[in-house]
């Protein structure tokens, strides 16, 4: 069975340019830690500048997550 991997999208906000925008990144349901009690989820993007570097996210800022 292959690896699941998924897309954490944060929900859209503003840039510092005025643009709406929004955080996303591929991650792995091997590096996903669910915290409840905290209300984070915690995980290791696979790709891009910020692979390998451990991400909080509150529940609250997560807009989309979906399997590939």
């Amino acid at each position: 069975m292959s690896e699941r991997k998924y897309i954490i999208e944060t929900k859209r906000y503003i840039d510092d340019k005025g643009n709406t925008t929004f955080d996303s990144w591929t991650t792995s349901a091997k590096v996903v830690e669910v915290k409840h009690e905290e209300q984070y989820l915690v995980f290791f993007p696979l790709e891009g500048e910020d692979a390998g570097k451990k991400h909080y996210i509150p529940f609250a800022n997560i807009h989309i997550v979906r399997e590939l």
